[in-house]
């Protein structure tokens, strides 16, 4: 159900699903709307007592935040299989989200974000659009 851009309505539906059946790996697949949402889905997962106001950057600059970002990979890995080129989703620490009420983009940033395990499968990619590959490198 991710589309391009998700929100936190997306995301937090899928931390619910993830919450019911309790999974020891997460794994995103498709492009960067997709590992985000899968990234926030994660955290949400890992530590559902976090509020995702307290999480977002004001500044893009992850060794200069005051909250300290909770520690991930307890419950759950997190695995990125790519499915298209150019976005670096799957071994980027980065993350945003769109609030559904005011349209607002959020970023997250932390180290803790990065997919435990990136795969990248050419033949993954070769279904993809030419115009899409050519805007993605």
């Amino acid at each position: 159900e991710v589309e391009a851009d998700p929100t936190l309505s997306v995301v937090r539906k899928g931390a619910e699903l993830a919450n019911s059946f309790k999974p020891d790996v997460i794994i995103a697949l498709g492009g960067g709307s997709p590992m985000d949402a899968a990234k926030i889905m994660w955290v949400m997962y890992e530590h559902p007592e976090t509020h995702f106001e307290e999480l977002a950057l004001r500044f893009m600059d992850i060794r200069k935040r005051i909250y300290k970002f909770p520690k991930m990979g307890v419950k759950a890995k997190m695995i990125a299989v790519t499915t298209t080129s150019g976005t670096g989703s799957e071994v980027t620490p980065f993350a945003v989200v769109t609030d559904d009420a005011t349209g607002q983009k959020y970023p997250l940033a932390d180290y803790a974000l990065t997919p435990d395990m990136a795969i990248v499968d050419a033949n993954l990619v070769m279904d993809m659009p030419k115009s899409l590959c050519a805007f993605g490198g």
